[in-house]
């Protein structure tokens, strides 16, 4: 365990599909550490920030887009983007531990953060569970591209069909003391670039599609696509907005064709 709470400590990302479990083990090992927690209960306050509709903000983060529960593909990334750009700001507070917020698949290249991945704990597995895991990658996949369950994510996982909650605790609060996991310069600022590209692609988001956000040392560049004909009025527009989000030094605007609406055009 941490020998001085005072300072600057790492934060801590669970993930799993036992989110009984889950919430066990995150609430002992943030009382255990002294650390703040940041969990779907902050949903609501998040919905009331961006004024958005809560059943729906809930269901975007366990759910793809829909037409029929009227979650449309765009405003789908928008509400995901309302929770990753809060998350995002409050890590940078450290001594936090963070479950159930799908921080561990945007939260990258940040030595400082441990992620710990929870399987098993059902006993024997039952349809339900597999119809869980199941939506869980789609959704994973289709957020962020990436498959949840892959241990490459993480930096421990934990099978509690072998361990017992209490000693996935201990394991977790021994680990997180060791010196690679320590906040630097490096993995703090890593952690800042995130953030400011967050906040950018949060404010994009809210009137237009197909927008990708790298920042680095306070240069942005958004990565967009579009038909031709709406290249320079699309570049406009990212420059305006993103242009009034606080902490950018440098903007700039990648374009590239969308080929198949561009195919699609041109046959008419």
């Amino acid at each position: 365990m941490p020998s001085n709470k005072e300072d600057i400590m790492p934060v801590l990302l669970f993930a799993s599909e036992n989110q009984e479990l889950e919430n066990d083990i995150a609430h002992q090992t943030a009382n255990q550490l002294g650390y703040k927690t940041l969990n779907r209960g902050s949903l609501a306050e998040i919905a009331n920030r961006h004024s958005l509709e809560l059943p729906k903000l809930e269901d975007a983060l366990q759910n793809t887009p829909s037409i029929l529960r009227r979650m449309p593909s765009k405003l789908w990334h928008y509400y995901i983007s309302c929770v990753e750009m809060e998350v995002l700001d409050r890590l940078l507070d450290d001594n936090v531990v963070c479950w159930g917020l799908g921080a561990h698949l945007y939260v990258l290249v940040v030595s400082h953060v441990l992620k710990v991945r929870l399987i098993g704990g059902y006993g024997q597995q039952t349809d339900p569970d597999i119809k869980r895991e199941k939506l869980r990658k789609k959704w994973s996949l289709a957020a962020y591209k990436r498959e949840e369950a892959d241990p490459k994510l993480y930096d421990i996982v934990i099978n509690l069909d072998q361990i017992k909650p209490e000693e996935a605790v201990g394991t977790i609060t021994s680990t997180i003391d060791y010196p690679r996991f320590r906040p630097m310069t490096y993995s703090r600022n890593n952690l800042m670039d995130r953030a400011l590209a967050a906040r950018v692609k949060n404010a994009l988001l809210k009137t237009l599609t197909d927008i990708h956000v790298h920042a680095q040392n306070g240069t942005v560049v958004v990565t967009t696509t579009s038909l031709k004909r709406e290249k320079e009025k699309k570049i406009a527009a990212i420059k305006e907005v993103a242009g009034q989000v606080e902490g950018i030094g440098y903007l700039e605007v990648h374009w590239n064709v969308d080929p198949v609406n561009e195919a699609a055009v041109s046959s008419r």
